[in-house]
């Protein structure tokens, strides 16, 4: 398969396509996360975060539109903030995007701080 400035063609079109869907800006972060549910569980790094979801890299296996409740630990934090509900949009091999789709409203101030924390490099 050909390939331009290291990147496979079609994975180029992926990006593309990933990055217009794309509603809110993702901050680089370096959170634990553990998911489980949908006969899955595991956990991971959490490597950029938005108000709407996250990349995690992770070694367990995983299948797209996995329906998954997470937990994200951030060290500047004495409890881990809690995903109701989290889908998986796309996988690819050790690395998988999830969208939330249920957060309490509680939890969502909190993800807002842990956001803010990392926009201004807290």
């Amino acid at each position: 398969m050909a390939q331009n400035n290291g990147v496979c063609p079609d994975l180029m079109g992926l990006n593309r396509h990933v990055m217009q869907e794309r509603k809110t800006i993702r901050l680089k972060a370096k959170l634990r996360i553990f998911f489980s549910g949908g006969g899955f569980e595991g956990e991971g790094i959490v490597l950029d975060l938005s108000k709407s979801g996250c990349r995690v890299d992770c070694e367990s296996e995983i299948v797209k539109d996995a329906v998954v409740g997470t937990w994200i630990y951030s060290p500047d934090h004495d409890w881990p903030l809690k995903i109701e509900r989290a889908v998986v949009r796309w996988v690819s091999p050790k690395v998988f995007g999830l969208e939330f789709v249920e957060i309490l409203p509680a939890q969502r101030e909190r993800l807002r701080t842990v956001l803010n924390e990392k926009k201004l490099g807290v």
